[in-house]
């Protein structure tokens, strides 16, 4: 078994680590939060008192973190990942962080003698807890090879897209998809409402028509329908409305670098960035039915 170093215990971190556990590793994890290094205590995880702490004798580090700027912070100077871990070792970036910073941070690990593979994830948080996620892998065949046997424990669906950064292209364009389907079913839901459909049979029969996808299906926006969306939990998140935008907002600089219209991502990137202005931007995506909600009961009172 191998000694696994977890960086970013937050949501998605605390139950990949805990399978890394259960999977007979031995994993040492640091997070800024000490409510989330203590939920990972209780998981198993040995609690470091730094990064540097953390990764000094392992055989792989695991990254699950909020931004790009965490991420390069984390891995990169004197006190980062690349300094500390023994020569050779790989760093798997399981956060969402952009295909620049992705190859950047590629080209500076190369020049230190270690390995980074980005390798973002898609599935939630209830992926994240039975080990269901896919893993978009980008980076050179020796470190995804040296690393794919360890992320068994976290993902049922794993391919290597291709080169550095490749992972994130994969990313950014399936949540760019599942971001504009998210506002659509929010959007929708609310006037269902208004319609006074029945919650249930309006799930039901769009389950079984044209208007069915995978959001719709799994992250239901609606409470009391299906037991594992957010939304069924008082919208704690499990994918946050500020990281859905983020996601949105690489995607369409992406595309605007390469002369692509994204006009349904960039309408849906608004409707996101309204909801986190009107202080909802820690609830779930699922939770941007509420701000649609009292929007439309706004526009319904001023009529």
């Amino acid at each position: 078994m191998s000694k696994i170093a977890w960086i970013g215990l937050g949501h998605m971190g605390v139950p990949m680590s805990h399978n890394m556990v259960k999977a007979g590793h031995t994993v040492r994890g640091y997070d800024i939060s000490e409510a989330a290094r203590e939920a990972a205590r209780s998981n198993g995880v040995e609690v470091a008192e730094s990064v540097a702490d953390a990764v000094r004798d392992a055989d792989a580090v695991f990254t699950m973190l909020q931004s790009a700027k965490v991420v390069e912070q984390v891995v990169s100077g004197v006190d980062g990942a690349f300094a500390n871990m023994p020569k050779g070792t790989v760093v798997v970036d399981c956060s969402t962080i952009g295909i620049d910073t992705a190859r950047t941070l590629a080209n500076e690990a190369k020049k230190l003698g270690v390995g980074f593979v980005d390798a973002p994830v898609s599935g939630g948080v209830h992926g994240a807890e039975d080990g269901s996620l896919t893993l978009m892998l980008g980076g050179d065949i020796d470190h995804v090879a040296a690393i794919e046997p360890l992320i068994k424990s976290v993902g049922s669906y794993i391919v290597h897209v291709g080169p550095s950064g490749d992972g994130q292209a994969m990313k950014v364009v399936n949540n760019a998809l599942m971001a504009v389907s998210m506002a659509a079913a929010c959007e929708v839901s609310v006037l269902a409402q208004r319609l006074k459909l029945d919650p249930q049979v309006y799930f039901d029969i769009v389950t079984r028509s044209s208007g069915d996808s995978w959001v719709f299906r799994n992250w239901f926006p609606l409470p009391g329908v299906v037991a594992n969306s957010p939304s069924s939990h008082g919208y704690e998140p499990g994918f946050m409305i500020d990281l859905i935008h983020k996601d949105l907002r690489l995607a369409t600089a992406t595309a605007a670098e390469f002369g692509v219209r994204l006009d349904t991502a960039t309408a849906a990137a608004q409707l996101f960035a309204d909801a986190s202005a009107a202080g909802d931007g820690e609830k779930d995506c699922t939770g941007l039915v509420l701000s649609l909600g009292a929007d439309a009961e706004k526009t319904t009172a001023s009529v």
